[in-house]
């Protein structure tokens, strides 16, 4: 019988019951995204940073190192040996040293020189062509590859910096680039990289990145230690070595992140008020529907319901806005996910289990506050003079 009027009670009114629904599900949509997506994005930076134990650079800024050897997104403080890096090699606590060479560009996207290593390292697969064999050969990541639009075969130049082309830099035309492979993307910085052999760097900065006396040049070396004690070490080996400053990403992340912790915190407190916002839309929508169906409710205390009958009748209700709200959110967070996982970020991981916990625990949220909300309402409904609302109908 209360399931009955409680769908009678919502069929009676259905775009009100259908832009309540929309305002709640809104609310707890945003809010669990916003915080979901913090999280994710967390977890892509820390794996950006996977399997590099150490950056070696030159002498400068520890976390400018790592923000353009990691990331990408900083200029290197200098140049290093690529005798430094093999003596780094040779070093019985390294497992990997991978020397790489940046400071040209391509629609945005570096262009790394680098070895065999470096794609393997990352993790990345050929989704068609070769991997670079010689000089000049270029293997695009997935990011570059679709927005530069750039195909199998395909010349290109880089540029200085991290420019679009030839409009933003000196452009090398005497050295063009040819495609000989494009990866699949993997959800790591490579998908936003060109990689060539380091041979191509030098080919294109003759003059710059070879020393007077004849020494080639890295602008970085990625280290694998092979186990914590070489990460505990290495650092202050290498940093004693002229020239060379050892940067550890776990740790320089960490220092980035923890001065961001107050726009995490913003971050949190605005999801709270979209859900007190949403719930005080339902509050709203429900001592609406009470005004309305007062005289109905009277005509039922009259034939003989109790008042635990008409609160069961306004719990009913709201639970069952609240519930379908929490279905409507939680499929707008699904396409919210999927649309970020394949237009803004291809490749980014994304944990599912992880989405439907932030899911679980904002309906729990938003059913308690649905509660508190409907207080008033059932305060409201149990205080209605009956004989009243009968003498005015």
């Amino acid at each position: 019988m209360t399931a009955l009027l409680i769908r009678r009670f919502l069929a009676d009114r259905p775009w009100q019951f259908a832009l309540a629904v929309m305002l709640c599900a809104l609310g707890m949509a945003s809010a669990i995204a916003i915080v979901w997506l913090q999280s994710v994005l967390e977890q892509h930076a820390r794996r950006q940073a996977q399997g590099i134990d150490i950056v070696v650079g030159a002498k400068g800024s520890a976390l400018q190192n790592v923000l353009a050897a990691v990331y990408y997104l900083d200029v290197p403080n200098g140049n290093i040996t690529l005798k430094e890096v093999d003596a780094l090699r040779a070093n019985p606590q390294v497992a990997k040293a991978i020397p790489i060479g940046i400071g040209d560009s391509v629609g945005g996207a570096r262009i790394v020189g680098t070895t065999d290593e470096f794609i393997p390292f990352y993790g990345g697969t050929l989704a068609s062509g070769t991997f670079a064999t010689a000089p000049m050969d270029a293997v695009l990541g997935a990011g570059v590859a679709r927005r530069t639009k750039l195909k199998l075969g395909d010349s290109f130049v880089g540029a200085h910096g991290l420019g679009h082309g030839s409009e933003s830099g000196d452009a090398h035309d005497s050295y063009p680039y040819r495609v000989v492979g494009i990866l699949n993307p993997t959800g790591r910085v490579i998908d936003e990289t060109v990689v060539t052999p380091v041979e191509s760097v030098w080919l294109v900065h003759e003059g710059h990145s070879a020393s007077a006396n004849g020494d080639r040049e890295a602008t970085f070396a990625l280290i694998q230690a092979k186990g914590p004690i070489g990460v505990a070490t290495l650092p202050r080996l290498i940093n004693a070595r002229p020239g060379l400053q050892a940067a550890v990403p776990a740790l320089e992340s960490a220092r980035l992140l923890t001065s961001f912790n107050w726009v995490a915190l913003v971050v949190k407190v605005f999801a709270g008020i979209l859900v007190i916002a949403a719930m005080a839309s339902l509050l709203g929508a429900l001592l609406q529907a009470l005004a309305r169906r007062e005289p109905d409710l009277a005509l039922l205390r009259a034939m003989g319901a109790t008042r635990g009958t008409l609160a069961g009748l306004m719990l009913g209700e709201s639970l069952v806005l609240i519930t379908v709200a929490s279905v409507v959110a939680g499929g707008l967070v699904a396409l919210a996910a999927w649309s970020f996982q394949t237009f803004a970020l291809p490749g980014v991981v994304i944990d599912a289990g992880e989405g439907f916990l932030y899911g679980f625990a904002g309906l729990g949220i938003a059913a308690l506050l649905a509660a508190l909300a409907t207080i008033p309402v059932l305060r409201r409904c149990l205080s209605i003079d009956v004989a009243a609302q009968l003498s005015s109908r």
